[in-house]
């Protein structure tokens, strides 16, 4: 279990969703409004995701119950509930956890969860929380294509330094049926241990196989080759 300060949408990689709980706003005849939403992770306990205006909050929190709200309708609570898209991948662990920003914006605007079988992307926008598993569009995006990659072990376990079109530096590794993604805080490879870099990406595959064609990890990962990137060592 968490206490109630506030944590990062990274904190959830690994983490199994056990259950998903979402308020709802209902105002006469509108369609109900999303206003908060609890992802219960296993080791975690409850997490209230938030929108502070833009962005997300992540916090260690209980839900509440339903109430009334005078004149303007009433909030409702509902578990697992099918037209969160969330609620299908509650029993999967949470495997990537990708940030996305808008141009131009010094942080980032939400993240995209990624489970085996999809993911859903999270909006802080304009103080309202948007859940979707449409591709970013228009001035949002994720830093997710690949310009340079570099092999950097030509045997086992598979390794790879990666650039992003934006610059980000990544290091891929596949070792013993595991897959990870670490995010580096410069694109110099000398910071590979400075203590800032985090895990953005993990996941296993039932092997214990050390070796992994770079397609094959790219499709795991959700990563994407850019046209014409430079591809060294392999």
């Amino acid at each position: 279990m968490i206490d109630n300060g506030d944590l990062t949408a990274r904190d959830l990689l690994g983490r199994r969703l056990l259950r998903v709980t979402a308020a709802w706003h209902h105002c006469s005849a509108d369609v109900p409004s999303l206003v908060h939403l609890w992802l219960h992770l296993e080791g975690l306990g409850p997490v209230l995701i938030d929108t502070p205006g833009t962005g997300l909050v992540l916090r260690g929190d209980e839900p509440h119950e339903p109430y009334p709200i005078s004149a303007r309708g009433r909030v409702s609570v509902s578990h697992d509930a099918p037209e969160v898209p969330l609620s299908r991948y509650v029993g999967q662990p949470v495997r990537s956890v990708r940030e996305i920003r808008a141009t131009g914006a010094a942080a980032p605007v939400g993240a995209t969860l990624c489970f085996a079988g999809g993911g859903v992307r999270l909006l802080g926008l304009a103080d309202e929380l948007v859940l979707t598993e449409e591709e970013p569009t228009g001035e949002l995006y994720e830093d997710v294509v690949l310009a340079r990659v570099v092999q950097t072990c030509p045997a086992a376990p598979s390794q790879w330094d990666a650039w992003t079109t934006h610059g980000q530096y990544l290091h891929l590794r596949y070792r013993h049926g595991e897959g990870s993604v670490e995010q580096h805080p410069s694109p110099d490879v000398e910071t590979w241990d400075s203590g800032e870099s985090h895990l953005i990406t993990v996941w296993e595959d039932g092997t214990e196989d050390c070796a992994i064609a770079l397609d094959a990890f790219l499709a795991e990962a959700g990563l994407s080759l850019a046209p014409g990137a430079e591809l060294l060592g392999g």
